[in-house]
């Protein structure tokens, strides 16, 4: 596999997003991801794809994650942006 060569710029914008999309997840299922190690192990388990990164993570996982997001939704405490 060859390394694409970024330059300065589209370095920092992948670093950028990689954060975005890390906080989204610490957000929405703060206890799952503290479970998992927190943030940083959560990172170690991710792959790069067009949208950022994505944990490549089980089943049980992403359901804890979902159920952690869906109660928090049921309880107001997720902000939707509406």
């Amino acid at each position: 596999m060859t390394s694409e060569k970024l330059t300065v710029a589209e370095a920092l914008q992948q670093a950028e997003m990689i954060d975005r999309n890390l906080d989204a997840f610490d957000k929405t299922a703060p206890q799952t991801v503290a479970a998992m190690g927190g943030r940083d192990a959560l990172a170690q388990t991710c792959q790069m794809t067009c949208v950022g990164p994505i944990p490549r993570i089980d089943a049980d996982a992403w359901q804890a994650m979902s159920n952690e997001y869906e109660a928090g939704r049921q309880h107001g405490s997720v902000n939707r942006g509406v």
